[in-house]
């Protein structure tokens, strides 16, 4: 009887019906928990444009190339696939093509598949419909979707600039030269050094080396690209393996012409740009490019390579791999830049030292181009409209002697929280270094607050420690507990913490106290914090401030817009068919909502501090665009 059942059993592990059965639950498991949505909610039986394939590969660049070698037979399309995640993303010009692709499988108890033949080994791939526009991949939709063209003012991008040949050839002499490392990547310097984070060079100081012979022809070309300006005679050649990027940075002015190109071999990769009006576009720069950086571009953009192993390309997995990047320059020794920029320009009053976080002759002229029409974007907070002005009225008359949120903070802050909470938590992924480092100082075993935790960035950056979260929002809540089981999150109100009194090591306020409408409130959040907060602990605070750079402010009670994109909004929100107070904006593709901030100026939370006993300020500063104090308990 023993072995009759042993006999059984392995057939069933031999049947391939049964494998593949297996298989189909490890793909639906998979998936439910990557995308966090049911099943039948990810697949449809109806023929669409769009396929789900299931590689139970590891997501690299061979199942990559695998599956777009085996689909294109099928017509053109668009693979999207996840690094770390066993499926992939397919996107055809018609259901007419993925319908072939089906009708082309094997079939096993409805189970649709195809043996594909990866470098490794051979693997059943398991295909499906879906209606899904796009999927979140554990986090790969939060990458910027790359253009191939872009239309920013002084930027072009040459194909083919060198040929195939000629890349390999000056390719293999490069590599004979000698590198400097850096931190992170290596470089070669030619003409003149360039000096990274001032992104300048000492005129005074030419390096050792000239530009080679060897890149003459190239050099000769990029000169004749650039006339009337003087002849390159700078060159810096940077190293990028896969993870590596550049943070946001424009070259100073003085000491350069107006004119530089940036030639990409090997590999191709996404390189960001911000304008000072705040828009943000990202392009592919492919293997043999040359991009040339002129006028506005040049000025007044801040480009930036993000430290990342893949991009995404119009919607499309892009892997990179080794690329160099060859920079070339023209050195003015007079030092003198008359652009247009003049609130960039060192040669025109600009100074970045002491403008990095307030940059008065940027903000007046953002200032003035609103106030003519010019612009209309994120980057300048517009002024509170009469409705707005008569709410802020209103609040302050009914203020009662026991604290509470007003219809400001109900309306304008827990209301808007909750309606975008998942594009929000897109957005903050990345904790800033100076709050991890703070939570690190901590002594092992410490009980911590994060009192507004948002999404739950911080709830991980120390393991040696326990902290709880609160927040207001239950959608972001939502987002914490999806992140971890193991966080330990709850609603609460900001004004009456449900804790005990001094019962944390230390307590934190991110972004949280410039959301309340009136000073008392303010005094009374962080009361709260301090009476949680035992003796001697420290309570960390950041407010936004008005001085930064990121947005302009012409008044410190603001209504900041968030334009929630379509993908995270209501269809008949969309279509209006619900009566709302929103603005659609159709060209950008987003729903306009508004939070309210109180900005603060330079010292003004330690005077809202100053009349509150009971603690000392042991440390203040300004980091991303926030004014910070550390607060020590008595």
């Amino acid at each position: 009887m023993d072995l009759d059942i042993a006999i059984d059993a392995r057939e069933k592990v031999r049947n391939p019906t049964v494998k593949l059965n297996k298989k189909l639950a490890i793909a639906i498991a998979a998936l439910t928990k990557s995308e966090k949505k049911p099943f039948e909610e990810l697949v449809t039986q109806e023929p669409t444009n769009k396929l789900i394939a299931v590689h139970f590969g590891v997501g690299d660049q061979d199942d990559y190339n695998t599956i777009c070698t085996y689909v294109k037979q099928f017509g053109q399309n668009k693979v999207m696939i996840y690094p770390v995640r066993n499926y992939a993303f397919i996107e055809f010009q018609t259901p007419q093509q993925s319908l072939q692709l089906i009708q082309s499988l094997q079939i096993f108890e409805n189970i649709k598949y195809a043996s594909l033949k990866y470098p490794n080994k051979e693997r059943a791939t398991m295909f499906f419909y879906t209606n899904q526009q796009e999927l979140s991949g554990g986090g790969m939709c939060d990458i910027p979707n790359a253009m191939r063209q872009v239309n920013i003012p002084g930027l072009y991008l040459i194909h083919d600039f060198i040929t195939p040949e000629y890349e390999k050839y000056i390719l293999d002499l490069i590599d004979k030269q000698e590198w400097s490392k850096l931190k992170q990547r290596r470089v070669q310097h030619y003409g003149y050094e360039f000096i990274y984070g001032e992104n300048t060079v000492n005129v005074n100081q030419p390096a050792d080396k000239n530009i080679p012979a060897f890149l003459e022809d190239v050099r000769s070309k990029v000169s004749d690209l650039i006339k009337p300006q003087p002849e390159i005679n700078q060159l810096t050649i940077n190293e990028y393996l896969p993870g590596m990027g550049i943070p946001p940075h424009f070259d100073v002015h003085p000491p350069f012409h107006e004119k530089f190109v940036s030639i990409s071999l090997l590999s191709g990769l996404v390189m960001s740009f911000k304008s000072f009006k705040g828009e943000e576009q990202h392009l592919y720069l492919p293997p043999r490019s040359c991009a040339l950086f002129t006028g506005e571009v040049r000025y007044a953009w801040f480009h930036a390579i993000a430290s990342r192993k893949i991009d995404k390309v119009e919607g499309e997995t892009h892997f990179r791999s080794r690329r160099l990047s060859l920079t070339f320059r023209t050195i003015r020794n007079d030092l003198k830049c008359d652009c247009e920029y003049q609130f960039f320009c060192e040669s025109q009053g600009y100074n970045p030292l002491t403008m990095k976080n307030k940059n008065p002759l940027l903000q007046e002229y953002l200032a003035k181009l609103n106030q003519i029409g010019i612009i209309q974007d994120n980057k300048v907070v517009p002024n509170k409209t009469q409705e707005e002005i008569l709410l802020l009225e209103e609040q302050q008359q009914q203020l009662q002697q026991i604290p509470k949120a007003t219809e400001v903070e109900k309306k304008y802050v827990y209301e808007i929280y909750d309606k975008i909470a998942p594009h929000f938590s897109s957005t903050r992924y990345k904790p800033w270094p100076k709050i991890e480092q703070f939570l690190k100082s901590l002594e092992p075993g410490s009980l911590v607050a994060d009192v507004g935790c948002g999404n739950g960035k911080y709830l991980g950056s120390n393991p040696d420690i326990e902290i709880i979260g609160t927040d207001r929002s239950e959608n972001l809540l939502k987002i914490c507990k999806e992140k971890s089981d193991a966080f330990q999150v709850f609603s609460a109100d900001s004004l009456r913490l449900p804790l005990k009194t001094e019962m944390f090591d230390a307590v934190i306020s991110i972004a949280v106290i410039h959301h309340f409408s009136n000073k008392l409130l303010r005094q009374q959040a962080i009361r709260e914090l301090l009476r949680i907060c035992k003796s001697k602990g420290l309570v960390l605070i950041y407010v936004w401030a008005m001085e930064q750079e990121e947005k302009t402010f012409n008044e410190q009670d603001v209504f900041v817009p968030w334009n929630l994109q379509f993908k995270y909004e209501d269809e008949k929100v969309i279509n209006q068919e619900v009566q709302q107070q929103f603005k659609i904006d159709d060209q950008k593709k987003t729903v306009v909502y508004k939070r309210y901030y109180h900005v603060f100026k330079q010292g003004e939370i330690e005077e809202l501090l100053s009349d509150m006993p009971g603690f000392k300020i042991v440390n203040n500063y300004y980091d991303h665009a926030n004014w910070v104090v550390v607060l020590q308990k008595d």
